[in-house]
């Protein structure tokens, strides 16, 4: 009989490799690391797996998001990553949530794994995800790629430093490069999940993972591994859990490197779509479209997507302000 998991069994053991399967994961971005940090986990043979994402696919996405093809522009990360990763594995569970993670609903959406992996592209996810990691002791690994460079740094407080015994505070809007301002490499992205996907498994099958912060420059050929602080911070000492605990409820910011504005809310909401559609249509005098998951149509100049969870992108020359103001006429505050 053909076994699956053969190969890989023969390097862990029987009973590490068959620890894998009552595993639960939560994968928290399914862009170009979360792609290829999922695929591993769900060839693995991790028992159970839920992708977490907010966003949909884009056409330039496709350079080094490796789960979604050109069949896929315009649908949901999370629910496309599911189907493609079922195709590759239908004896695991796969659970996936279009969700935008927020102070109001990550205690819900991480509540219950094993294992959270950053798959995100932001430090405010990766700072809310280390506050669950903080009140709950569940272990995540750090991932990032920018550029040509990678970075992966397992953390468990307290056993190990948590991320703001690094780094105390997220880096300001504009202090960091991102994607669209730096752009990235597919390969550096791949390179540097599939180092996270390793420790995972290590982390998963009872082994201790890398203690140190790894950094590569894949394209100058430099590597860099950072020890972690010697002492605690005082918010994994004492469990303070600032970005979990923020409340607000509506954030507009300009779009990293496009010309728009991006509409958050807290906690999520359930937007009656239909019930907006012919609204939106009045006030405009143009057709709205409506995919269940979000409606989109244009004013002006200005071109608009509504989510279901109430998160809108404004598209074009426009205030954060200005497109807070349109967000609370037709929708409210």
């Amino acid at each position: 009989m053909i076994d699956r998991y053969a190969k890989q069994r023969i390097f862990l053991g029987r009973e590490p490799e068959a620890r894998l399967r009552d595993r639960r994961v939560a994968v928290v971005g399914l862009g170009a690391t979360g792609s290829v940090l999922a695929s591993w986990l769900a060839r693995a043979g991790v028992g159970h797996l839920t992708l977490i994402d907010r966003d949909l696919v884009e056409l330039s996405n496709l350079q080094r998001q490796l789960l979604y093809g050109e069949g896929d522009l315009g649908r949901p990360k999370a629910e496309a990553a599911r189907e493609r990763l079922a195709e590759a594995n239908s004896s695991i569970e796969l659970v996936a949530q279009v969700a935008d993670l927020t102070s109001g609903n990550a205690r819900e959406l991480l509540a219950g794994f094993d294992l959270i992996m950053d798959g995100t592209d932001n430090f405010e996810a990766r700072f809310l995800i280390n506050d669950v990691a903080i009140l709950t002791g569940t272990p995540w690994i750090y991932t990032g790629a920018i550029g040509g460079e990678g970075m992966v740094w397992p953390l468990n407080p307290p056993r190990t430093p948590c991320l703001r015994c690094l780094i105390e505070e997220p880096p300001a809007s504009g202090d960091v490069d991102t994607c669209d301002s730096a752009g990235v490499l597919g390969p550096a992205v791949g390179i540097a999940a599939s180092w996270g996907a390793l420790e995972a498994i290590k982390i998963l099958t009872g082994r201790e993972p890398h203690p140190e912060l790894a950094r590569f420059d894949f394209w100058h050929n430099e590597r860099q591994f950072i020890q972690p602080p010697a002492t605690r911070c005082r918010f994994c000492t004492d469990k303070v859990t600032e970005f979990l605990d923020a409340r607000w409820t509506l954030k507009a910011s300009s779009l990293c490197g496009l010309e728009g504005v991006q509409i958050r809310v807290n906690p999520p909401r359930q937007l009656d779509l239909a019930a907006l559609k012919p609204r939106l249509e009045a006030r405009t005098g143009r057709d709205w479209k409506d995919s269940g998951l979000a409606l989109t149509g244009t004013e002006g100049e200005l071109r608009f997507t509504l989510f279901k969870d109430g998160r809108a992108l404004v598209h074009g020359p426009v205030t954060p302000e200005r497109a807070k103001g349109w967000y609370t006429e037709v929708v409210g505050a």
